[in-house]
């Protein structure tokens, strides 16, 4: 009875031990199935923030373009205005300046 029990002690044993192995073995593979998801997530949240980033600069770039073109156009404008608030005047100066240079230095 004593060796059979010693028998059956030996035999829970290896049972444990296979049981504990087996227990290892599935622990690595969650383990690395775990750090496989954790990577991807990762990688696809840097992906994420860089098209983020390249989308708002775009959009940046463009917003920046047009009110470039608006900016243009405003100076353009105020040029315009400005050369034809002055367009008048260049003309009566222009005849003042003439009649000076002559009646200093002649009809030469």
């Amino acid at each position: 009875m004593a060796q059979s029990m010693a028998d059956d002690i030996r035999d829970k044993e290896a049972g444990a031990k296979k049981i504990v192995a087996s227990a290892r073995e599935e622990a690595a593979r969650i383990q690395a199935a775990a750090r496989a998801v954790a990577e991807q997530s990762v990688k696809d949240a840097k992906q994420k923030a860089h098209r983020s980033f390249r989308d708002q600069t775009k959009q940046a770039e463009a917003e920046a373009a047009n009110k470039a073109v608006e900016t243009v156009n405003k100076g353009r404008g105020a040029a315009d205005g400005f050369y034809a608030s002055g367009k008048s005047k260049v003309s009566g100066i222009a005849d003042w300046l003439v009649k000076e240079v002559m009646t200093a230095y002649g009809n030469s």
